[in-house]
């Protein structure tokens, strides 16, 4: 139990009005502060006295929300005394607010009552709620106790995620020792070869001309769709972007990862931090990748010079560098590293005007009114025409 600022200022006018009756003699002054006085034990008494057997359930849904989406806190209050609960307050921490501040009606007895409020979602990162308490205080106001009433939970606001299209399908040699030949076979139906007749084998599939001219039972076996790899690197080096670029740019690696994995590519983040996630398929990377880039900041120790040597060891299919600022230093090393990447892509968010290098590097430059799904989705679109000429030429 503790006085409220209420209480404290009835406390001192009490012993003032007590000091005063007494110098100057009045009997009504000291009469005055001391009822005031009395009033002011009696609350306190009344708060420390006053017990209360509430049960609190506060769940957050959804616990991991994207920067701009709704997330609700809801919180149940169930009073198990048998009486009829005073008017309560529900103190709740949130970290970057004041907190949630919620008063509650008297509950009566057995009865349960729900509230909720909305969690700042405009920035990610991690939210901590709590803990909640339990705060009550007599009918004047003058002693409050506090008691805890649920735990600490974090909610996790990720990345904006943008709907984009993923880029075109890239010919290249697949790190697992497979090859791509272009967008044919995706189904699993190209004739690769012929072998032996297994038991158990379709007998579709038997390849009948070669079984007849060789006596024995042929079978075609088909490619297995051939899954393509795109590697995003974000650049975290803190001369490279300030906090609205840096924002931009993570939103912008999130979508790129999203859309390919959804495509069934393998995918793979690095940064210029030396964070190297690997490649994987599946919304259990995907999670993981997103929970990063939630907490992601800023760097002053980032090499892009390291990244790309990453890029160099492993990296095959498309590469997509995302940046809030390169120099042209930065953009010729991107340029010669990973040596059997076959599509390359710049995503930079300094307003540089959108261009096509005479190299293999396509810059795709936004600016602060732009919005960066549009650009990539006439990007993309340009590039796909572009592929399409090509192979017409060729064949």
């Amino acid at each position: 139990m503790r006085p409220t600022r209420t209480g404290l200022a009835v406390g001192i006018a009490s012993a003032a009005l007590v000091v005063a009756g007494r110098v100057l003699g009045l009997a009504e002054l000291y009469a005055i502060g001391a009822a005031v006085g009395l009033l002011a034990l009696v609350c306190g008494l009344w708060v420390a006295l006053r017990r209360l057997d509430i049960v609190v359930t506060r769940s957050v849904r959804p616990s991991r929300v994207h920067v701009g989406n709704p997330c609700t806190v809801a919180i149940q209050v169930r009073n198990r005394a048998g009486r009829a609960t005073p008017v309560l307050r529900l103190l709740d921490p949130v970290t970057g607010t004041a907190g949630a501040d919620l008063l509650l009606a008297p509950i009566g007895l057995r009865r349960t009552t729900d509230v909720a409020y909305r969690l700042p979602t405009t920035k990610r990162g991690i939210v901590t709620v709590g803990p909640m308490q339990v705060a009550m205080s007599d009918p004047f106001g003058l002693a409050s106790t506090r008691n805890p009433a649920a735990p600490t939970v974090e909610v996790t606001v990720l990345p904006r995620v943008d709907d984009i299209p993923p880029l075109p399908r890239s010919v290249g040699p697949d790190p697992d020792g497979t090859a791509e030949t272009g967008s044919l076979g995706r189904s699993g139906e190209d004739f690769a070869a012929l072998r032996p007749y297994i038991v158990g084998d379709d007998l579709r599939r038997v390849h009948w001309p070669s079984s007849a001219r060789t006596g024995d039972l042929l079978v075609r076996q088909h490619d297995i769709p051939w899954q393509g790899r795109v590697c995003v690197v974000l650049d975290l080096r803190r001369q490279a972007s300030d906090d609205v670029t840096l924002e931009r740019a993570i939103s912008a690696a999130a979508s790129v990862l999203r859309t390919h994995l959804r495509r069934g590519d393998h995918v793979r983040l690095l940064t210029t931090t030396g964070v190297d996630s690997g490649y994987g398929v599946g919304a259990s990377h995907l999670d993981g990748l997103l929970e990063y880039l939630a907490v992601a900041a800023r760097s002053s120790s980032g090499s892009l010079r390291m990244a790309m040597e990453l890029v160099e060891r492993g990296a095959s299919g498309a590469v997509v560098l995302v940046s809030g600022s390169l120099s042209s230093a930065d953009m010729e090393l991107f340029e010669r590293s990973g040596s059997a990447v076959s599509l390359r892509r710049i995503v930079r968010f300094d307003g540089s005007q959108r261009v096509t290098t005479p190299r293999r590097t396509e810059v795709l430059g936004i600016g602060p009114g732009e919005e960066f799904a549009a650009a990539w989705t006439e990007s993309t679109g340009a590039t796909a025409g572009r592929r399409r000429r090509r192979r017409q030429v060729v064949s």
